[in-house]
């Protein structure tokens, strides 16, 4: 199974954290499109599951190059 980056994950928490508080028509657009890009990549069908979802993904430590060697060759 392909797991997606912590890097990315954190990214779309911050910009979904960000976006959260704003009350243009602007902001609730992309924090839409935020939150259903957080959905495809937890794999969930509720921002509230994606949300819990990327925060333990996004504790995950980045793989060093070697590291993702060896875990793709296993």
């Amino acid at each position: 199974m392909l797991m997606p980056s912590p890097i990315v994950v954190r990214s779309l928490l911050a910009r979904y954290a960000s976006l959260a508080g704003q009350d243009s028509a602007a902001a609730r657009q992309e924090l839409e499109q935020v939150s259903y890009t957080l959905c495809v990549t937890t794999a969930t069908t509720t921002i509230e599951d994606a949300l819990a979802a990327a925060e333990v993904l996004a504790e995950r430590e980045v793989p060093t190059g070697r590291q993702e060697m060896s875990a793709a060759a296993a």
